[in-house]
């Protein structure tokens, strides 16, 4: 029993677990996107290997830009809801300041993330949104069963993507991710 080396198995662990934090945290960038309204495309990113975002019209992969910091700002934005009565326009004015490129598509992304945070967490932004959008009453009534569908289907995707991020097993983890995947392309289906 002496063939047993224990420093090079807590070696080996611990470059597992690091291995293991780099996944999860591409995992919930990923997730957080697709709870912004970006979709996941068939394509993949030719330096990760990761799959291609397309989101107000730029395709992008999560992974590459987060080096690059306009992934991390994206972020830092969804991670950190501001619970001052004016959430949808500060969260504008805290994606502008990070990365100046960012400014335009982010600013037309908050004020949808904005709406699916007050469904998901009865928050309600609503006076921002209401003077900017103002579609006609009979559209409101007729899109409030929708409203529910995407608060849904938010956070089953959200529920899919963290399981898979937690767990140990990887066919486990793949079926999440399917699962996360299904429901964000209904998402999509659904803003069409």
């Amino acid at each position: 029993m002496s063939g047993f080396d224990e420093e090079a198995e807590r070696e080996r662990l611990r470059e597992k677990y690091e291995q293991d934090q780099e996944k999860r945290a591409s995992t919930q960038r990923m997730s957080e996107l697709l709870l912004k309204g970006a979709t996941m495309t068939n394509s993949h990113c030719d330096t990760c290997g990761d799959p291609i975002f397309r989101h107000d019209g730029q395709e992008f992969c999560p992974t590459c830009q987060a080096a690059d910091g306009k992934g991390a700002a994206a972020q830092e934005a969804t991670a950190d809801p501001d619970p001052a009565p004016t959430a949808a326009g500060t969260e504008a004015d805290a994606d502008a300041t990070p990365a100046p490129e960012a400014t335009t598509p982010d600013r037309r992304a908050s004020p949808e993330s904005g709406d699916d945070a007050s469904d998901g967490q009865g928050r309600a932004p609503a006076a921002e949104s209401d003077t900017t959008l103002s579609p006609p009453p009979s559209s409101r009534s007729a899109a409030a069963p929708l409203d529910d569908a995407r608060a849904s289907l938010s956070r089953t995707l959200l529920r899919y993507a963290q399981a898979a991020e937690e767990t140990d097993d990887p066919r486990r983890a793949q079926e999440f991710l399917a699962a996360a995947r299904e429901a964000a392309e209904t998402l999509s289906a659904l803003e069409r």
